[in-house]
């Protein structure tokens, strides 16, 4: 017999009522990973004992035990995999995987393609934000103000060059 109920709860012990709660699969995910008022290590503890009852739900199903309820065992995984990003990652991560999560229940809707079109915009919208970070980043060596030495050497000797 595994020990990992026994590990579930003990993960359970020390977090908020709200993250405690026997129904973890009614706490999404990325909730937990923004909560402001959980540490990361409650966060890490919460995200594990969602992780296990999604294991948990997910063998019932296989065994024909399921009450029609979602395991969102991969946004679980999802969520614990965003724990160590910096925080502006994290919030596009989590916005981005909300809506992912949406997508399923949205299917056949006119909410489906809004939503699709939500996540290719924030995607997007990340990837200018990374690029506009990295043109803007100064090169190792370079000058970081602009009256450095460096800098008054440079003008220097090109005020030596003009006639």
């Amino acid at each position: 017999m595994s020990n990992r109920p026994k590990a579930a709860a003990a993960n359970r012990e020390t977090l908020p009522a709200e993250v405690t709660s026997q129904r973890t699969t009614a706490i999404l995910p990325a909730h937990v990973v923004v909560d402001p008022a959980l540490s990361k290590d409650q966060k890490v503890r919460a995200l594990e004992a969602m992780e296990q009852d999604a294991r948990q739900l997910s063998t019932a199903t296989t065994e024909g035990m399921d009450g029609g309820e979602l395991t969102r065992l991969h946004e679980v995984l999802v969520a614990k995999s965003t724990l160590d990003l910096p925080p502006d990652s994290i919030a596009f991560a989590v916005v981005v995987n909300s809506l992912k999560s949406a997508l399923p229940e949205a299917k056949g809707t006119q909410a489906h393609a809004v939503i699709l079109h939500a996540i290719e915009s924030v995607e997007a919208a990340w990837a200018a934000i990374q690029k506009m970070a990295r043109a803007h980043a100064i090169p190792v060596g370079e000058p970081t103000t602009p009256d450095s030495e460096k800098e008054l050497a440079e003008e220097l000797d090109k005020e030596k060059l003009d006639p």
